[in-house]
């Protein structure tokens, strides 16, 4: 009879458990129904819930389009390694792949092997590859004494041009000869591609 107490209690106990965990999957099932607009997830078990339809889109980011020309960028300048400051006017006439990226961003981190396969790749023509991180110049020189890289690193303090802000790290900028922003990518990415190739060689006019 003892026995069989046990049993039936820790049978009672193993269904509350089991009832808990499916009511807590449910719910993050739902949860997900409405971030990820992925209705299909949750209808076999709850065929009346729908998401909730915002009255406006104003918390979500902005699409990027092409900018033209803005004067106001050529003013910029950023400092290489070794040399002089160089700004973006002194630029004008190439294509311009610019990488903002940090010594402790892993995914900047893991772009690099890719950019710089790019950059080695159009080597001989007018394109321009810049690697600018705001970090301090002791940091960065400590890192590329570990991991040297064949792309131009640049410093930048805080003063970016406003149509260059980065929005995180890495960022990556393409501008044309004429100095507008024709590409943006948020994030990383593999940069080793033929396409990406062919897109630049177009803005170069060649």
């Amino acid at each position: 009879m003892f026995f069989t107490r046990r049993f039936f209690l820790g049978l009672g106990v193993g269904i509350a458990i089991t009832v808990v965990v499916l009511d807590i999957w449910g719910r993050y099932l739902v949860r997900q129904e409405v971030y990820l607009a992925q209705p299909r997830l949750v209808q076999p078990f709850n065929r009346a819930t729908l998401p909730v339809r915002p009255q406006s889109s104003q918390g979500l980011g902005q699409p990027w389009l092409p900018t033209a020309p803005n004067a106001a960028n050529d003013d910029w300048v950023l400092r290489p390694l070794g040399g002089q400051p160089t700004s973006l006017a002194q630029l004008k006439g190439k294509v311009v792949f610019l990488n903002f990226w940090s010594t402790t961003c892993m995914p900047c981190i893991a772009e690099m092997p890719g950019i710089e396969a790019l950059h080695n790749s159009l080597k001989n023509e007018p394109v321009s590859f810049l690697a600018v991180t705001q970090d301090d110049e002791k940091s960065v020189r400590a890192f590329l004494r570990e991991y040297p890289i064949a792309v131009p690193v640049y410093l930048a303090g805080r003063d970016v041009a406003a149509d260059l802000t980065p929005g995180g790290l890495p960022t990556t900028f393409i501008l044309d000869r004429e100095g507008a922003v024709v590409y943006r990518e948020v994030g990383a990415a593999n940069w080793d591609d033929d396409r990406v190739r062919t897109f630049i060689r177009g803005l170069t006019g060649q």
